[in-house]
């Protein structure tokens, strides 16, 4: 099966390719997409485009990269919707309907998103706007609920590993509530 997988980091792609080739075998025809104006700032967003081409070289897959930083285009598809759930809905609708149509033009009748590897992501969301991009498109998309596939440990070790979902927002939900990389001196 041809599919398309949406990329949007290395550790994901990994824990997809490793569930999806569990279920369709020798089948299995993938190819990668990295399109993520989502993340922020410009050295996060390399950090992981580097992480996935570091994957690549142990597990070679077709891959391409859309290397635009997207900033001004995640800020006006987002704007005014900065809270969860709605900023998240927006960024899924953003990436998956860019995904859906590179998909078609490809010639791929089918695409997904490593974001179905995540719990820390709303998979209610993530399917809906996938389904929906993918009926503008005339392409399937494939949902499945791969939270528990494990990703092969030679192949992931020493990669780049995030520490949020990717948007400056999501940075600051993740670290709100710490003292990470606050100033105390001695007499605080």
């Amino acid at each position: 099966m041809q599919m398309l997988i949406h990329v949007c980091c290395a550790h994901c792609l990994a824990k997809t390719l490793a569930g999806l080739r569990a279920e369709f075998g020798a089948e299995f025809s993938p190819r990668g997409y990295c399109f993520n104006p989502n993340i922020h700032p410009l050295i996060e967003f390399r950090r992981r485009a580097k992480a996935v081409q570091v994957y690549l070289e142990r597990d070679a897959i077709p891959c391409d990269f859309d290397e635009t930083y997207g900033l001004k285009q995640f800020c006006a598809e987002i704007h005014p919707v900065y809270d969860f759930p709605a900023r998240c809905a927006k960024c899924y609708e953003l990436r998956l309907e860019e995904s859906a149509r590179y998909a078609a033009a490809k010639g791929v009748p089918v695409f997904t998103t490593t974001m179905i590897t995540s719990s820390h992501q709303c998979h209610e969301l993530i399917r809906s706007a996938g389904e929906a991009a993918a009926r503008r498109h005339g392409v399937d998309f494939l949902y499945r609920d791969l939270c528990t596939a494990q990703a092969p440990e030679k192949l992931v070790t020493g990669l780049y590993r995030q520490q949020y979902c990717g948007c400056v927002f999501s940075e600051e939900d993740r670290y709100r509530d710490t003292s990470t990389h606050l100033y105390r001196n001695a007499t605080s």
